[in-house]
């Protein structure tokens, strides 16, 4: 929680065994259209459901024998909840592929990565094993976390590069 929001992001701690939790997000849901995705099993749509009680969404159990819920969402659901908001519940993911995102522009979507890719050797970086690169430094000082570092290597190996026409 505090490395994501010391980069700048809103994290909301929530459970479903403690139903204070969920009146702060609520409030930053309204007057929007929220996308919630994930992994299978971590809790979504049962956050919507104590959000709004009427949206019934379907929900697994834990599963014994890995302690991890259970996929159960199949397709994307929009539902409204108010007079101006709407939630998004989506299936649980393994993986993004951002389709049209090349490799030499992903590390623009790491805001944390912002101060220092500017500072790299070469315009085309990919963070990932080029000399003089500035991320690979700030990672190396601890400016930006190991874990967002490893998060940004994980999506990379899944960017393709896509022929834009």
């Amino acid at each position: 929680m505090e490395m994501y929001e010391s980069i700048g992001y809103k994290v909301f701690l929530t459970s479903k065994l403690n139903t204070d939790t969920i009146k702060p997000l609520v409030d930053e849901l309204y007057g929007h259209v929220n996308l919630f995705c994930g992994q299978s099993g971590v809790g979504k749509s049962s956050i919507l459901n104590m959000i709004d009680p009427g949206l019934n969404l379907r929900i697994g159990e834990i599963s014994e024998s890995t302690s991890k819920g259970i996929h159960t969402t199949v397709t994307a659901l929009m539902e409204r909840v108010d007079t101006d908001t709407y939630v998004i519940d989506t299936p649980g993911i393994r993986e993004f592929d951002p389709y049209g995102v090349s490799k030499e522009n992903l590390g623009h979507y790491y805001i944390d990565f912002d101060p220092h890719f500017r500072n790299c050797k070469f315009n085309t970086c990919t963070h990932h094993h080029e000399p003089g690169c500035a991320v690979i430094d700030a990672v190396e000082k601890g400016e930006i976390a190991y874990e967002r570092y490893e998060s940004y290597l994980n999506l990379l190996d899944t960017v393709e590069d896509d022929m834009f026409i």
